[in-house]
């Protein structure tokens, strides 16, 4: 084996390598890693064995056919897991929407309702002073940008609320 570096300027071993073997070949390894792994690899035979190995078990699984699961698979399982573990697993059960349509992609302080409403407020207020002192239109366009908290959270509720409409509509 060459001498690879892995991010700690460290050379990448063996061990190293197997561990990021699996996200190597899903292809979720960061580029970095990914590449000191391929390098590794290259150079590594027994490594190189275990990752063919892997590779062809994969394909093998890829060939299998898809197996229905039955109705009520997950009632006994879930029957079995202690409630606080149950409501740990509440991300797991709950249907899925796109990551930027989940609340947490917003950073707290945009979602927070007193910068919402401050924003509101402020851009009626300056569109209002605008309209009385004959201001301007840039004035109010300014004034505007209060309502892009307000209007984040919203477009991202009503982009939450359609994608699981389609996706019981689909079910």
């Amino acid at each position: 084996m060459k001498d690879r570096k892995n991010t700690e300027g460290q050379p990448l071993s063996c061990p190293e390598c197997l561990e990021g073997l699996q996200e190597y070949l899903d292809g979720t390894l960061e580029k970095q890693r990914s590449l000191l792994l391929f390098l590794h690899l290259r150079d590594c035979t027994e490594c190189r064995r275990e990752h063919d190995q892997l590779k062809n078990l994969y394909g093998m699984l890829q060939t299998l056919p898809d197996h229905p699961v039955p109705e009520h698979f997950d009632e006994p399982i879930l029957a079995s897991i202690p409630y606080e573990a149950y409501r740990a697993m509440e991300p797991i059960r709950r249907e899925r929407v796109p990551v930027y349509l989940e609340e947490e992609f917003l950073p707290a302080w945009i979602r927070s309702s007193v910068v919402r409403w401050s924003g509101i407020v402020a851009a009626v207020g300056t569109v209002a002073t605008t309209w009385a002192l004959q201001l301007p239109p840039t004035v109010a366009i300014v004034g505007a940008v209060g309502l892009v908290p307000a209007v984040l959270v919203a477009l991202q509720g009503v982009g939450r609320r359609m994608v699981l409409a389609e996706q019981r509509t689909e079910s």
